[in-house]
């Protein structure tokens, strides 16, 4: 019973996923939009491999990954609206380069959003699943 309540509501791999394909698009992006980001580049750098370190992690046996996975997913989704809402509100926002930035962070506050459902989906799940 208890690997059935787990199974059915683990989502890691979509969570995966969206971590990689976050990544990427924020590598892909940085050079472009490096002057708009408001934190050392180094740290800028670390974060997206950070993605990478805890999506590697994910495991539906360890609670701790999904506990931790969720917490990546909220603090994500919290930086990347904090930006876009920035970008928007800011005096350059009519620039080619801030629209831009503004599109590239709320696709991905939008994809952080759908990690944290998922994260926490899969947490009530691992937690059903110890009942």
């Amino acid at each position: 019973m208890e690997n059935h309540i787990l199974k059915e509501h683990y989502y890691g791999d979509a969570v995966r996923t969206i971590f990689i394909i976050a990544g990427i698009i924020m590598i892909a992006t940085f050079p472009l939009f490096s002057s708009l980001i408001l934190m050392p580049i180094m740290l800028s750098i670390i974060s997206i491999l950070i993605l990478a370190v805890f999506a590697g992690f994910l495991n539906p046996k360890q609670l701790w990954t999904i506990i931790l996975n969720a917490f990546v997913s909220i603090v994500a989704f919290t930086i990347f609206e904090y930006y876009a809402v920035h970008t928007y509100i800011s005096p350059a926002a009519n620039s080619q380069l801030s629209v831009s930035f503004f599109w590239i962070n709320q696709f991905l506050t939008l994809m952080f959003f759908i990690a944290t459902y998922l994260s926490v989906k899969s947490l009530r799940g691992k937690l059903l699943a110890g009942k």
